[in-house]
C-alpha cells in the first residue's frame, strides 16, 4: 500500500497588500512553493490582474476590494484573516505586518503554528517621522507598535529582516535572516533593458516626501532645461491622496512628466515594463530616519535590468552603485550639465548573483524546511 505524504501548509497574509505583491508572491511565495511536501496561500488585498492558480501556491482575497489607509475595514480585517487562518490550520504562519501580531498569536496558539514574522519596515521610525498619520498621534502610536513588537517576541520562531540594517535598528528580532528586497533574475531577465538611450528618466515605487519623488521631478526640470528631449516617468502609487493632487499639479506645470500613478499597488510587471523601457532610473532620499539605513527595492531593481541610476542616498546604496558601475552618485553641489554629460557617455551596470533573489533561497529553504517539519 502506498504511503500517504502528508502537504504541510505555509501561509502568508498581509491586511493591505494585494496577493500578487512581490515580495509575498514572486519571492517568498515563489520559493516556498518550490519545497517538496509543502503547499502555499497567501492571504491578501484582491489582485487587479486575472492570476493563474497552481496547486502550490493558492491566493485568498480577505476583501472584495481594496479600502483605503484610514478605512474601517482596515479594524475588520485581521478578524476575517484569523477565520480564514482557522480554516486553513498552516504548519508555518509568516506575517508580514505589525498589525497581524494579535492575530498570529491566537493561530499559533489553537494551531501550534510556527510563526515567522517577516519585517518590511521599521515601523517605529515610519510612523514616527513620516507624515503618514497626524503629528498629535505619531509618537504615543509608534511607542505602541514597538510595545507590541518587544511583547510578541517570545512567541516568534523566526524574524526575516527586509533590510540588513535592521539587524542593528531592530535587535530584538533575533532569530534572522536577512532577506534583501532583490528581483528573481527570471523577471531580470525578462524585462531587461537592451536599448541605447540617455533621455528618459524615470522614478518607481513608493510616491511620498520621504521617498523622493519630488526631489526626482526637481532634477529633471533642471536637466530639461539644458536638453528639451529629457522626459521623466513617474510610476507608483501612495496612501496619500493629497500627495497624488501634488504630484498631478506638478506634472500640469511640468509638460514633461508622464504620470502614472494609483493610490493603490500596481501590477509589478507594469513597474518592471516601464523601467525596461527608461534609460535611466532616479533615486534621490531626503534625510529621514526611517530610510536612512535601507537599500531600496528599486536599486536592486534598476541594477537588475541593467537600468544606470541616478543616486544620493546612503553609504551602503553608493557603494553597490559603484561596485557594479552601475551610474551617477550626485553630490549636494552636483552639476547639471556635468550629470547630462554623465548620462550621455552612458552606462551599462556589471551583473553579478549576489544582486538577485536566488542568492539568498538556499539558506531561506533551509530555514523553512526546519521549522515545517
Amino acid at each position: 500500500m502506498a504511503q500517504v505524504i502528508k502537504k504541510r501548509t505555509i501561509v502568508l497574509a498581509s491586511v493591505l497588500k494585494p496577493v500578487n505583491e512581490t515580495r509575498m508572491f514572486e519571492k517568498l511565495g515563489a520559493t516556498f512553493a518550490t519545497l517538496p511536501n509543502a503547499v502555499v496561500h497567501i492571504i491578501g488585498f484582491p489582485s487587479s490582474q486575472q492570476l493563474v492558480q497552481h496547486e502550490n501556491l493558492q491566493l485568498h482575497a480577505h476583501t472584495a476590494k481594496p479600502f483605503g489607509r484610514l478605512s474601517h475595514q482596515r479594524i475588520t480585517a485581521p478578524v476575517r484573516i484569523l477565520f480564514k487562518l482557522l480554516q486553513l490550520k498552516p504548519r508555518l504562519l509568516i506575517i508580514t505586518t505589525h498589525e497581524l501580531l494579535a492575530v498570529a498569536l491566537w493561530c499559533k496558539f489553537v494551531t501550534g503554528c510556527r510563526l515567522v514574522y517577516d519585517v518590511q519596515e521599521n515601523y517605529y521610525f515610519n510612523i514616527r517621522f513620516t507624515k503618514s498619520f497626524p503629528v498629535v498621534i505619531r509618537q504615543v502610536l509608534a511607542l505602541a507598535v514597538r510595545f507590541k513588537e518587544y511583547l510578541t517576541k517570545p512567541f516568534i520562531d523566526y524574524y526575516f529582516l527586509a533590510e540588513r540594517g535592521y539587524v542593528h535598528e531592530l535587535r530584538f528580532a533575533r532569530p534572522y535572516l536577512v532577506l534583501e528586497n532583490k528581483l528573481p533574475q527570471r523577471l531580470a531577465l525578462k524585462f531587461r533593458r537592451h536599448q541605447a538611450g540617455n533621455t528618459r528618466l524615470i522614478f518607481s515605487g513608493t510616491l511620498s516626501e520621504t521617498t523622493g519623488v519630488i526631489e526626482a521631478i526637481e532634477l529633471a526640470a533642471k536637466l530639461h532645461q539644458l536638453n528639451p528631449a529629457i522626459t521623466l516617468t513617474v510610476i507608483g502609487n501612495s496612501l496619500s491622496l493629497s500627495f497624488l493632487a501634488l504630484l498631478k499639479r506638478k506634472a500640469e506645470t511640468y509638460p514633461f512628466i508622464r504620470l502614472k500613478v494609483s493610490e493603490y499597488p500596481f501590477a509589478h510587471e507594469q513597474i518592471l515594463e516601464a523601467l525596461g523601457q527608461a534609460d535611466a532610473g532616479i533615486i534621490i532620499y531626503p534625510p529621514n530616519p526611517s530610510t536612512a539605513s535601507s537599500i531600496p527595492t528599486k536599486l536592486y531593481e534598476y541594477l537588475a535590468v541593467q537600468l544606470p541610476v541616478i543616486i544620493r542616498h546612503n553609504e551602503a546604496s553608493h557603494q553597490l552603485v559603484n561596485h557594479l558601475k552601475a551610474g551617477v552618485l550626485l553630490t549636494t553641489h552636483f552639476m547639471p550639465e556635468t550629470l547630462l554629460a554623465s548620462l550621455r557617455e552612458g552606462f551599462k551596470p556589471l551583473d553579478s548573483p549576489l544582486i538577485y533573489w536566488e542568492s539568498a533561497e538556499n539558506e531561506l529553504a533551509a530555514i523553512i524546511k526546519r521549522l515545517i517539519l
